[in-house]
């Protein structure tokens, strides 16, 4: 049976998190793994917070399944972000669940449910079965000291007039897959721009917390070389052991990983990007001409044809003594 949560789940929700599959990094790194479980608290505020959690339990198992999904009023993406506990992702109430909170999330405009999963993780199987399709493939790269640059300043923060030339940016560099699956929207911009000779040709997405930095860069080819261009960005953010900075770095991107490993970073394991779709095409019935019945057809309007004339002319009549 599926239900939203109550304050009557909290304990038990906040003991599940502990053995939760959790899916969106940029949440779980930026804020950490308990913040679902706070956010959990405010689920009469959640039309507001958009945090959205939902629990349900199948006859032959002894403890609820909890799910939870982050999705901000007017977004087209909706981020699901830990299903709880991992030993219950075989139990008969996930397809339960899943399907209550797409229909949920779907109802509120999202178009569809994301979830970044390790490959050779049960979860990856377990949504597989459960409609989700893989779109993209990513790496996290953790980065715990800040490198040392010196020089001039290049990147600065990204303004609402930078918006269309980010837009371009992205759509040079992203699949076409992709773009139908994260499509733009209008929030505000967090991040970074580099330009060169007056166009913008690396923009980097930041999101802060209180446990450490998520950073996700669109990085032109013209920008190469970008190893001091990097090294500049990541030494703005300040990366610490307490706070470190975080960089998700796309499988399009992946020219980027020799400059992080120069840097220091870390590189986390390989991860797939899935998405289920909260919305499904109306089909629609063929329309086909009926005959009717005892009805004759209607006069049309006469054609006026005209009458064709010879193509040769009849011979000249001679005069009987010409050849006389």
């Amino acid at each position: 049976m599926l239900r939203a949560f109550t304050l009557a789940d909290y304990g038990l929700l906040r003991k599940l998190t502990k053995k939760a599959v959790f899916l969106n990094n940029r949440f779980v790194l930026t804020q950490g793994p308990g913040a679902s479980s706070r956010g959990a608290l405010f689920s009469p505020l959640a039309a507001f917070t958009g945090l959205y959690t939902f629990t349900g339990k199948a006859q032959d198992h002894s403890h609820p399944l909890f799910a939870q999904a982050y999705h901000p009023s007017g977004f087209p993406l909706a981020h699901c972000i830990f299903l709880a506990p991992a030993s219950s992702l075989d139990s008969p109430a996930l397809e339960e669940v899943l399907d209550g909170l797409t229909k949920h999330l779907g109802g509120r405009g999202a178009l569809s449910l994301v979830a970044e999963v390790e490959e050779d993780q049960a979860a990856f199987k377990v949504l597989r079965q459960n409609g989700f399709s893989i779109y993209a493939r990513q790496r996290m790269w953790k980065l715990k000291g800040a490198p040392i640059f010196t020089g001039p300043a290049t990147w600065r923060p990204a303004l609402e007039r930078d918006r269309f030339g980010i837009h371009l940016l992205r759509k040079s560099l992203v699949p076409g897959q992709v773009q139908q699956i994260e499509m733009e929207n209008s929030e505000p911009l967090e991040g970074y721009v580099l330009r060169q000779d007056g166009e913008i040709v690396a923009y980097a997405e930041v999101r802060r917390g209180p446990r450490g930095t998520w950073l996700l860069p669109f990085v032109h080819l013209d920008a190469e070389p970008f190893d001091k261009a990097l090294a500049e960005l990541l030494a703005r953010l300040r990366p610490s052991p307490r706070r470190p900075v975080y960089v998700c770095l796309r499988s399009y991107q992946d020219w980027l990983q020799g400059a992080l490993e120069d840097l220091g970073a870390q590189a986390g394991p390989r991860q797939v990007v899935m998405a289920r779709r909260t919305s499904l095409a109306l089909l629609v019935e063929e329309k086909r001409r009926a005959g009717v019945p005892n009805r004759r057809a209607e006069p049309t309007t006469p054609m006026q044809v005209p009458e064709p004339q010879a193509y040769f002319a009849e011979p000249a009549m001679q005069p009987e003594n010409a050849c006389q």
